[in-house]
């Protein structure tokens, strides 16, 4: 509570001091609850987008499993008397049964069920037969049936041999014809003991004695493909991992990288190698559904990109974070100048009261000292009305510049310029600017640098050039004095009229002294209002700070310009005008 308690006796340092810390707190009370509004902001928005790739992944998933048990269905309804080379089917017109060939006979079974290798059909008693082959299979099939076989039964003996000795090396059969068939479930389940086979099995009865049925299919074809062709009828609009995992390990992944693409259809591609930046951002994991439980979908990306209305969202954030500072900056800067501007009117107050009290002072005593007749030579009279004379033409400037400035700042002051010679203003700085030089014993150097100047007329009103000129010659003057400068042939100032560098149409009056001049920071500050240039406590020069505030006032009412350029030695002042 001490910070915000009313310390009239602040100096300016503590009160740009209090300053700072308000315009910090103020930015910060601001940024803050911005910058945590927009943090929640993008989580919330990451998280939406989340929640949005985990629904399409759990419909992937969700598609994968209905293929699959399509696919299954499809084989339970296989009749059981199918797995043997020959059907026996009988014909109710006839009254006779038929020998016909199983379906499950034709070489193209592949067609039906990707990546198949074969079916087969094992009894009780461990003997082991598959439709594709019309004799009994065992460890000697070469010995079996007629030696001359024709190609396509060459063909199927290398099918049936196939699936003969890959079942053979399945624990999960070996298990099975050691502990005997039950019939429990007549639905194909599916043993994942052989590394790039599956085995879909069941036990039916057949003629009243159970048997094991099933068939053999290569893992990559058969659930590879189907997990791809459900991936092309998805829509992401980022690359996606999908990773099938066994659940076992017995396996290596399987990697499926969907690459959304600028035609109808997206790219997938089976890598070997994943690029690490995938697997960054977890999605969805899933175990496939009975009987495939053994492997599990795994969805991942890399790190999800910002959303667009997430992008507008942090463009205005910017444009918000750059107008706050903007704005706190602004008042920062703003309060500064009227802490400033207040500190210079304090300033202001204390050079006005020197500047008059002085001179009135002075006034008032050798006033005194003629009216009580304590002066007696002529000579002293004269000095002491000569001095009492400028003291008041002083006084006059100064009351008549704080008059003209204060109509200034309350647009009151009206200036009408007209075209006036260059001669006639020559004749006004000679004239107007005489007394001041010759009191303090300076020289005027009058030059004019323009061709044919008789005929050129500059425009301005000839009561304000005449308050320029003076306010510059005595600014140059007292300047001059307080540096302490004993060098006679400094002693002067220089008029000179010339044409503008750059602009055709103007004339430039450059007013010129031979004093110490100014620093390049000075030169910055020293048509602002109040500026000395130095502290009230430490200045040894007269002079209140609005003298060159209102040449500028003045200078720009006519529509002309000033400038200042450090000379060595001394100081230039450059003013222009309009000129014909």
């Amino acid at each position: 509570m001490v910070f915000f308690k009313n310390k009239r006796l602040l100096n300016y340092a503590q009160r740009i001091k209090r300053l700072r810390i308000s315009a910090i707190l103020l930015l910060l009370l601001l940024l803050v609850p911005l910058s945590v509004l927009l943090y929640f902001s993008y989580q919330q928005s990451q998280q939406n987008r989340l929640v949005e790739y985990e629904k399409e992944a759990s419909n992937l998933a969700r598609v994968i499993n209905r293929k699959l048990f399509r696919k299954l269905s499809v084989s339970n309804q296989i009749p059981a008397d199918a797995f043997n080379y020959y059907r026996y089917i009988y014909n109710p017109l006839t009254k006779q049964t038929q020998q016909m060939l199983s379906p499950l006979a034709q070489l193209n079974s592949e067609q039906t069920i990707r990546g198949l290798v074969g079916y087969f059909q094992i009894d009780g008693q461990g003997n082991f037969n598959s439709p594709i082959w019309p004799y009994a299979i065992t460890s000697n099939i070469e010995d079996t049936g007629q030696q001359n076989h024709t190609l396509e039964m060459i063909t199927r003996r290398e099918i049936a041999t196939s699936v003969y000795q890959m079942v053979n090396h399945s624990k999960t059969v070996k298990q099975m014809l050691i502990h005997g068939f039950s019939v429990k479930n007549s639905q194909f389940n599916i043993s994942f003991d052989l590394p790039e086979y599956l085995i879909f099995y069941r036990v039916v009865e057949v003629i009243d004695q159970p048997v094991l049925q099933g068939y053999l299919v290569k893992r990559a074809p058969y659930l590879h493909q189907q997990i791809a062709d459900v991936l092309e009828l998805r829509s992401f609009d980022i690359p996606m991992l999908v990773t099938l995992k066994e659940v076992e390990k017995s396996v290596a992944d399987t990697y499926f990288l969907y690459s959304p693409s600028t035609e109808e259809e997206p790219d997938i591609s089976q890598p070997r190698d994943v690029d690490v930046r995938y697997k960054q951002q977890f999605i969805f994991e899933t175990n496939l559904h009975w009987p495939y439980r053994n492997y599990k979908v795994v969805l991942s990306s890399a790190p999800l990109p910002i959303a667009q209305s997430m992008i507008y969202s942090l463009i205005f954030n910017a444009v918000m974070f750059l107008a706050i500072v903007s704005a706190c900056y602004g008042f920062y800067r703003f309060s500064v100048k009227q802490l400033a501007l207040g500190e210079e009117k304090v300033n202001f107050i204390s050079a006005v009261s020197h500047e008059l009290k002085t001179p009135l002072t002075s006034i008032k005593m050798y006033s005194e000292m003629l009216k009580s007749g304590m002066v007696a030579s002529e000579q002293h009279k004269d000095e002491y009305y000569d001095f009492i004379c400028d003291e008041s033409e002083r006084l006059a400037r100064l009351i008549d510049n704080i008059l003209q400035l204060s109509a200034f700042e309350r647009q009151q002051q009206k200036v009408a310029p007209e075209y006036t010679p260059l001669t006639v203003l020559q004749d006004i700085i000679r004239s107007k600017t005489a007394s001041l030089t010759e009191n303090h014993r300076f020289e005027q150097v009058h030059i004019m640098e323009l061709a044919h100047y008789e005929h050129a007329q500059a425009y301005i009103e000839v009561d304000a050039f005449t308050q320029i000129v003076i306010n510059i010659t005595d600014n140059a003057v007292k300047f001059f004095e307080s540096a302490g400068i004993d060098d006679p042939a400094r002693r002067k100032i220089e008029f000179t009229f010339r044409k503008h560098p750059t602009h055709k149409g103007m004339v430039q009056l450059e007013i010129r002294d031979y004093g110490n001049g100014i620093s390049k920071a000075q030169e910055e500050k020293i048509f602002e209002l109040f500026y000395r240039g130095s502290s009230e406590l430490t200045r040894n020069s007269k002079g209140t700070g609005i003298g060159l505030a209102l040449v500028r006032e003045l200078v720009l009412a006519q529509q002309g310009e000033i400038q200042v350029q450090a000379r060595h030695p001394g100081l230039a002042m450059l003013v222009s005008f309009p000129m014909r």
